[in-house]
């Protein structure tokens, strides 16, 4: 059972990783502009996120650190190890499967996060409007995943989303005070 585990981490995880981003087909990329478009009005058209633009000593260290954290360990984890990295072949069936089971337990991740250790996080990880757009990029994540072998592609897509986030729409505020 260990071996079977073992070779099933090699090949989704790892494997994953050894692809480059700009080795992903025009398809993978597919979805991003329609998930921008849509977070960004559910995000700013709700009020829940406005123009709030960082200024911190901090800025490039968090730029750089949030591409390992939440953006690659979550990818890893949500898209790498639930996501076989030949779903394909199974079917369109089961890529829907694989991507959804993804993104429900993606966002479930949030709002669990909060609850058991980021009470400050909790009012936007609870959020109604917030968790539909988590839910948005793991369909997004997953997708590009699915399509691309690589998972620096939806982690690339996650850290930009984050970066956004952060530096544009005040998530510094969650994040450094």
């Amino acid at each position: 059972m260990f071996a079977k585990l073992k070779r099933y981490v090699v090949e989704n995880l790892f494997k994953g990783l050894l692809v480059p981003p700009w080795r992903a087909p025009r398809e993978a990329w597919l979805p991003v502009p329609v998930f921008v478009v849509v977070a960004l009005a559910l995000a700013i058209g709700t009020g829940l996120f406005q123009l709030d633009v960082i200024s911190s000593p901090l800025a490039p260290l968090l730029f750089v650190g949030l591409l390992f954290t939440p953006s690659l360990v979550e990818e890893a984890l949500f898209r790498g190890l639930l996501i076989p990295r030949h779903i394909r072949d199974r079917g369109p069936l089961w890529v829907a499967l694989a991507i959804g089971g993804s993104t429900i337990l993606y966002v479930l991740w949030h709002p669990l996060s909060a609850l058991t250790n980021r009470p400050e996080a909790q009012a936007l990880f609870l959020d109604p409007v917030f968790l539909t757009i988590v839910a948005l990029l793991g369909i997004t994540c997953g997708y590009s995943y699915v399509y691309s072998s690589s998972l620096w592609v939806p982690t690339l897509i996650h850290w930009a989303t984050v970066v956004a986030w952060v530096f544009l729409l005040g998530g510094h505020h969650l994040v450094l005070d």
